[in-house]
């Protein structure tokens, strides 16, 4: 019986063994070969006991120059003291991880890592672990997308810059002509002096508005904040009265212009910052919209939040400019150029006419089938 329990013992412990050696293979065979550095320290002094290849090439040490030296003693680690922070962590938490660590390679130059260590027992004993991935090219990579974004802002800006000094131009040339014309009739037919200065007054007051906008786009934070006048107003009475104002715009498209019933609404805010704000949201759905199409402005009030909305039926917006929207010079009408004052300022100014108020803004779209823009507002600023 003893014999029999003996043998059984035996068998179970090299079953055991067998497994050990084959898990203990394995895991090598991984450390081996491992597409990352791999390095193990010893828990209680933070000497490294084992390296695998990968690390070894990438920092260009050898494994004598590693082994049983503390993780600050190696080169690559030149932050002696943040070193040691790293290991005092480990020891008390068990996990360290860096997003972008540099390392220093033994040719000194900088490699980008991600660092990531933890602290787990084997074979009973409580071992640290050092996963190091070279992240220099993804880096690379990164910095040349975000390259490219900032060029491609740098290409807006400068080409909406271009559309803005056109449209300064073009009212600056007919000001000039009607002057010129004025001058000729001054002193024989009064009626064509008048029709001029009509026409001057009528450009005057399209000039001042692109550079309103181009001055409210474009000044610091602190300087729109003391240009606001905080007064209480009806915003069911301002939307009408918006309504109003563009009908007109609306009039060579036949786009229809309807606001739905909405409560009645007191609240604290800049009148005319708020009207410009409704009026260039209408103004975007007109020449967004399609003829013989339908503008619908609606104002809703929840618990926390008072939502204006304005819905079109036009072209709708793509996935890839959605996002962009708001952005002061951006357009993503890149295939029209003939709209009227349409320099990329008036959603950029909606949005911040929004914010000033302690608002945010929104978009939905779909092409071909239209866009809805909203703007809520906290219902702190509501009497």
């Amino acid at each position: 019986m003893k014999k029999k329990l003996g043998k059984k013992i035996k068998k179970v412990s090299n079953n055991i063994n067998k497994k050990l050696l084959a898990s203990e293979v394995k895991y090598r065979r991984l450390f081996e070969s491992a597409h990352d550095g791999i390095l193990m320290l010893d828990s209680e002094t933070g000497q490294i006991t084992d390296v695998n290849p990968f690390l070894i090439k990438l920092l260009e040490y050898s494994k004598e120059e590693f082994l049983n030296k503390k993780l600050w003693e190696v080169g690559a680690f030149r932050n002696v003291r943040a070193s040691k922070d790293v290991f005092k962590i480990l020891q008390n938490e068990g996990y360290v991880r860096y997003e972008d660590l540099p390392l220093e390679t033994k040719a000194g130059k900088l490699v980008s890592v991600e660092f990531v260590s933890n602290s787990y027992l084997a074979g009973g004993e409580l071992v640290i672990q050092c996963n190091i991935r070279d992240i220099t090219e993804r880096k690379e990579v990164d910095q040349i997308k975000e390259s490219k974004r900032l060029l491609e802002v740098e290409r807006w800006k400068v080409e909406s810059i271009a559309d803005a000094t056109h449209e300064l131009r073009t009212p600056l040339a007919i000001i000039k002509g009607n002057v010129d014309l004025a001058m000729r009739h001054i002193s024989k037919k009064p009626k064509p002096m008048r029709t001029a200065l009509k026409d001057i007054n009528y450009e005057i007051g399209r000039l001042a508005k692109i550079l309103t906008d181009l001055s409210l786009i474009t000044s610091k934070a602190w300087e729109l904040k003391n240009r606001i006048v905080y007064k209480k107003l009806d915003l069911r009475v301002l939307v009408k009265k918006v309504v109003g104002q563009c009908k007109p715009l609306a009039y060579k498209k036949n786009i229809s212009i309807t606001s739905s019933e909405m409560p009645r609404i007191i609240m604290l805010g800049d009148e005319g910052y708020l009207a410009k704000m409704i009026i260039n949201l209408v103004k975007n759905s007109i020449i967004y919209g399609r003829k013989n199409g339908h503008t619908k402005i609606s104002v809703k009030k929840s618990k926390n939040l008072i939502t204006i909305s304005v819905a079109d039926d036009g072209i709708g917006i793509s996935e890839e400019d959605l996002p962009h929207v708001f952005e002061r010079f951006y357009r993503a009408d890149k295939f029209q150029r003939s709209h009227e004052n349409n320099v990329g300022l008036g959603l950029a100014i909606v949005k911040w006419v929004a914010e000033i108020h302690g608002g945010s803004v929104k978009v939905q779209s779909v092409q071909k089938k239209g866009s809805v823009f909203s703007v809520s507002i906290p219902t702190n600023t509501i009497m």
